[in-house]
């Protein structure tokens, strides 16, 4: 019953993602918060964690608590797959496109067992899963979430080596 529960109320917030009330946030600030709220995780799992943020990115235009629930996911799914230990790299820089687009980019990478190459291009699927026990939403909805805000999220993968997750997300217009 308590599977059940937890696989409807998962379904729920995917089915009925409110549209995101964007305001300015730190984009650097709400990764080091995350990593401090799994501190004791990433340690009693044997994760050393390495972040590489610019310093004096721009603000993202965001809706904080729908991003640190995309953010959250990513970081859990990346320790979930150092079953051994390993090492988490976090990097967030500014970068734009051909058109003079202003985006933050953050790259999450881990030292994990990696993705089968035939399961890329499901990973994002709704009830799309490989963990056991797993309800296949968390992917899709944190792919929502990016989305919802303007962004887009891409992942590389190898087995045996790790996977990298790339998050790009709309600069706030400066003030």
């Amino acid at each position: 019953v308590d599977r059940l529960t937890e696989i409807t109320e998962e379904y729920l917030r995917f089915a009925r993602l409110p549209r995101p009330k964007l305001e300015r946030e730190d984009l650097g600030e709400l990764l080091t918060s995350l990593v401090a709220f799994m501190r004791q995780e990433l340690e009693g799992r044997g994760v050393v964690v390495e972040s590489r943020l610019e310093p004096s990115l721009p603000l993202v235009a965001a809706d904080e608590h729908q991003l640190r629930q995309a953010l959250l996911n990513l970081l859990r799914n990346a320790v979930e797959a150092m079953r051994e230990g390993g090492r988490l790299t976090l990097s967030a820089a500014r970068v734009s496109d051909d058109d003079g687009g202003r985006f933050v980019e953050l790259t999450i990478a881990d030292t994990g067992e990696g993705i089968a190459a035939d399961h890329l291009p499901k990973i994002f699927d709704p009830f799309f899963s490989t963990k056991e026990g797993g309800t296949g939403l968390g992917l899709a909805l944190t792919q929502q979430i990016i989305v919802e805000h303007g962004g887009r999220i891409e992942v590389r993968s190898e087995r045996g080596r790790g996977t990298t997750f790339v998050v790009r997300l709309v600069a706030a217009a400066p003030s």
